[in-house]
Protein backbone atom coordinates (compact mmCIF):
# COMPACT_ATOMS: atom_id res chain seq x y z
CA UNK A 1 0.00 0.00 0.00
CA UNK A 2 1.00 3.41 -0.99
CA UNK A 3 2.39 5.72 1.98
CA UNK A 4 0.90 9.11 2.06
CA UNK A 5 1.52 12.31 3.99
CA UNK A 6 -2.05 11.69 6.05
CA UNK A 7 -0.84 8.21 7.23
CA UNK A 8 0.77 10.12 10.54
CA UNK A 9 -3.06 11.52 11.62
CA UNK A 10 -4.15 7.76 12.06
CA UNK A 11 -1.42 6.73 14.60
CA UNK A 12 0.80 7.52 17.72
CA UNK A 13 1.69 11.25 18.32
CA UNK A 14 5.28 10.30 18.50
CA UNK A 15 4.44 9.43 14.75
CA UNK A 16 3.16 12.69 14.00
CA UNK A 17 6.12 14.39 15.38
CA UNK A 18 8.01 12.41 13.25
CA UNK A 19 6.27 14.05 10.29
CA UNK A 20 6.54 17.32 11.45
CA UNK A 21 9.92 17.61 11.78
CA UNK A 22 10.29 16.35 9.01
CA UNK A 23 8.28 18.31 7.27
CA UNK A 24 9.55 21.58 9.07
CA UNK A 25 13.70 20.94 8.75
CA UNK A 26 13.10 20.11 4.72
CA UNK A 27 11.12 23.56 4.91
CA UNK A 28 13.76 25.69 6.71
CA UNK A 29 16.67 23.82 5.20
CA UNK A 30 14.90 25.12 1.41
CA UNK A 31 14.20 28.41 3.13
CA UNK A 32 18.08 29.11 3.75
CA UNK A 33 19.21 27.36 -0.23
CA UNK A 34 16.09 30.29 -1.03
CA UNK A 35 17.63 33.24 0.86
CA UNK A 36 20.83 32.58 -0.42
CA UNK A 37 20.43 32.31 -4.63
CA UNK A 38 17.93 35.39 -3.54
CA UNK A 39 20.91 37.12 -2.38
CA UNK A 40 23.05 36.54 -4.87
CA UNK A 41 20.51 37.19 -7.30
CA UNK A 42 20.01 40.75 -5.50
CA UNK A 43 23.87 41.63 -5.66
CA UNK A 44 23.81 40.65 -9.44
CA UNK A 45 21.12 42.68 -10.03
CA UNK A 46 22.06 45.79 -7.76
CA UNK A 47 25.73 45.35 -9.85
CA UNK A 48 24.15 45.49 -13.34
CA UNK A 49 21.51 48.22 -12.66
CA UNK A 50 25.02 50.22 -11.85
CA UNK A 51 26.47 49.23 -15.18
CA UNK A 52 23.78 49.46 -17.30
CA UNK A 53 23.21 53.19 -15.89
CA UNK A 54 27.06 53.93 -16.81
CA UNK A 55 26.14 52.66 -20.33
CA UNK A 56 23.25 54.71 -20.83
CA UNK A 57 25.06 57.71 -19.45
CA UNK A 58 27.89 57.21 -21.91
CA UNK A 59 25.24 57.30 -25.26
CA UNK A 60 24.98 61.13 -24.43
CA UNK A 61 29.04 61.25 -23.40
CA UNK A 62 29.89 60.03 -27.36
CA UNK A 63 26.87 61.37 -28.78
CA UNK A 64 25.14 58.06 -29.64
CA UNK A 65 22.24 59.30 -30.16
CA UNK A 66 18.86 57.52 -30.68
CA UNK A 67 16.03 57.75 -32.86
CA UNK A 68 14.01 56.13 -30.17
CA UNK A 69 14.72 58.66 -27.21
CA UNK A 70 16.13 61.97 -27.20
CA UNK A 71 19.78 63.01 -25.40
CA UNK A 72 17.56 65.48 -22.95
CA UNK A 73 14.79 62.81 -21.82
CA UNK A 74 17.86 60.14 -21.99
CA UNK A 75 19.19 62.15 -19.26
CA UNK A 76 16.64 63.01 -16.91
CA UNK A 77 15.78 58.89 -17.26
CA UNK A 78 19.18 57.92 -16.67
CA UNK A 79 19.10 60.61 -13.38
CA UNK A 80 16.02 58.76 -12.41
CA UNK A 81 16.48 55.43 -12.88
CA UNK A 82 20.00 55.90 -10.61
CA UNK A 83 17.78 57.50 -7.74
CA UNK A 84 15.54 54.31 -7.97
CA UNK A 85 18.66 51.75 -8.19
CA UNK A 86 20.19 53.80 -4.82
CA UNK A 87 16.77 53.34 -3.05
CA UNK A 88 15.99 49.73 -4.55
CA UNK A 89 19.81 48.81 -2.99
CA UNK A 90 18.95 49.98 0.42
CA UNK A 91 16.22 48.09 0.71
CA UNK A 92 17.88 44.73 -0.55
CA UNK A 93 20.69 45.66 1.40
CA UNK A 94 18.21 46.14 4.46
CA UNK A 95 16.68 42.53 3.99
CA UNK A 96 19.84 40.89 5.21
CA UNK A 97 19.64 37.45 3.19
CA UNK A 98 22.61 35.88 3.93
CA UNK A 99 21.94 36.37 8.14
CA UNK A 100 18.23 35.31 7.44
CA UNK A 101 19.95 31.88 5.34
CA UNK A 102 22.46 31.23 7.89
CA UNK A 103 19.72 31.77 10.77
CA UNK A 104 17.11 29.16 8.94
CA UNK A 105 20.32 26.59 8.24
CA UNK A 106 21.23 26.84 11.65
CA UNK A 107 17.65 25.79 12.38
CA UNK A 108 17.32 22.75 10.12
CA UNK A 109 20.66 21.54 11.73
CA UNK A 110 18.90 21.54 15.32
CA UNK A 111 15.82 19.84 13.74
CA UNK A 112 18.16 17.52 12.45
CA UNK A 113 19.03 16.17 15.98
CA UNK A 114 15.86 15.92 17.49
CA UNK A 115 14.68 14.80 14.47
CA UNK A 116 17.76 11.89 14.68
CA UNK A 117 17.15 11.40 18.20
CA UNK A 118 13.47 10.43 17.39
CA UNK A 119 14.36 8.05 14.64
CA UNK A 120 17.39 6.49 16.47
CA UNK A 121 14.57 5.79 19.24
CA UNK A 122 11.77 4.26 17.07
CA UNK A 123 14.64 2.28 15.21
CA UNK A 124 16.88 0.82 18.27
CA UNK A 125 14.61 1.05 20.81
CA UNK A 126 12.93 -2.42 21.56
CA UNK A 127 9.95 -3.23 23.19
CA UNK A 128 10.13 0.60 24.88
CA UNK A 129 7.92 0.72 27.63
CA UNK A 130 4.24 2.93 27.79
CA UNK A 131 5.69 5.16 30.02
CA UNK A 132 9.61 5.29 28.54
CA UNK A 133 7.70 5.80 25.68
CA UNK A 134 5.40 8.79 26.65
CA UNK A 135 8.48 10.37 28.39
CA UNK A 136 10.32 10.35 25.34
CA UNK A 137 7.64 11.62 23.16
CA UNK A 138 7.10 14.75 26.14
CA UNK A 139 10.70 15.34 25.07
CA UNK A 140 10.81 15.60 22.12
CA UNK A 141 7.95 17.26 21.65
CA UNK A 142 9.78 19.97 23.70
CA UNK A 143 12.99 20.05 22.11
CA UNK A 144 11.20 20.51 18.63
CA UNK A 145 8.56 23.74 20.60
CA UNK A 146 12.04 25.28 21.62
CA UNK A 147 13.84 25.57 18.06
CA UNK A 148 10.53 26.88 16.76
CA UNK A 149 10.55 29.47 19.06
CA UNK A 150 14.14 30.56 18.29
CA UNK A 151 13.78 31.59 14.92
CA UNK A 152 11.53 33.03 12.54
CA UNK A 153 8.98 30.70 10.69
CA UNK A 154 9.67 30.02 6.76
CA UNK A 155 7.26 30.85 3.84
CA UNK A 156 4.42 28.67 2.34
CA UNK A 157 6.42 28.61 -0.91
CA UNK A 158 9.15 26.70 0.99
CA UNK A 159 6.92 24.49 2.56
CA UNK A 160 5.22 23.68 -0.99
CA UNK A 161 8.63 23.34 -3.05
CA UNK A 162 9.34 20.96 -0.35
CA UNK A 163 6.06 19.25 -1.18
CA UNK A 164 7.27 19.31 -4.61
CA UNK A 165 10.70 16.98 -3.91
CA UNK A 166 8.51 14.50 -2.17
CA UNK A 167 5.72 14.80 -4.87
CA UNK A 168 4.85 11.30 -4.52
CA UNK A 169 4.44 10.91 -0.57
CA UNK A 170 2.27 14.17 -0.75
CA UNK A 171 0.11 13.08 -3.51
CA UNK A 172 0.73 15.63 -5.86
CA UNK A 173 -0.56 16.21 -9.41
CA UNK A 174 2.09 17.29 -12.36
CA UNK A 175 -0.17 20.73 -12.45
CA UNK A 176 0.42 20.81 -8.60
CA UNK A 177 3.99 20.45 -9.31
CA UNK A 178 4.29 22.93 -12.00
CA UNK A 179 2.01 25.69 -10.30
CA UNK A 180 4.10 25.35 -6.94
CA UNK A 181 7.81 25.96 -9.05
CA UNK A 182 5.42 28.71 -11.03
CA UNK A 183 5.10 30.27 -7.63
CA UNK A 184 8.34 29.75 -6.55
CA UNK A 185 9.71 31.07 -9.20
CA UNK A 186 8.01 34.29 -9.67
CA UNK A 187 7.84 35.33 -6.07
CA UNK A 188 11.90 34.54 -5.47
CA UNK A 189 13.99 35.02 -9.05
CA UNK A 190 11.30 36.87 -11.43
CA UNK A 191 12.01 40.50 -10.85
CA UNK A 192 15.80 40.10 -10.47
CA UNK A 193 16.04 38.22 -14.01
CA UNK A 194 13.98 41.11 -15.00
CA UNK A 195 16.27 43.86 -13.59
CA UNK A 196 19.01 41.99 -14.82
CA UNK A 197 17.62 41.21 -18.85
CA UNK A 198 15.39 43.86 -19.75
CA UNK A 199 18.04 46.87 -19.57
CA UNK A 200 20.29 45.11 -21.73
CA UNK A 201 17.82 44.28 -24.22
CA UNK A 202 17.06 48.28 -23.96
CA UNK A 203 20.22 49.21 -24.08
CA UNK A 204 21.22 47.50 -27.44
CA UNK A 205 18.08 48.70 -28.93
CA UNK A 206 18.83 52.51 -28.19
CA UNK A 207 22.26 51.31 -29.75
CA UNK A 208 21.14 49.71 -32.92
CA UNK A 209 18.51 52.15 -33.79
CA UNK A 210 21.08 55.02 -33.53
CA UNK A 211 21.18 57.69 -35.73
Amino acid sequence: MQKSHRDYLNKTFLEELNYKIWVTKGCRFNASMRLVKTGKLSNLAINMISVYLTIAGLLTVYNINSNIIDDNLLAYLITSLSILALVFGQIENSKNYSLKAKEFHNCGLELSEVYNKLRIFKTLEENPTQESRIKFTEEISNSYQRVLEKYDNHLPIDNNIFKTKTAEYHNLGKVEIVRYKLDYYFYTYFLYHVLIIVPAIFIVLLIIYRK
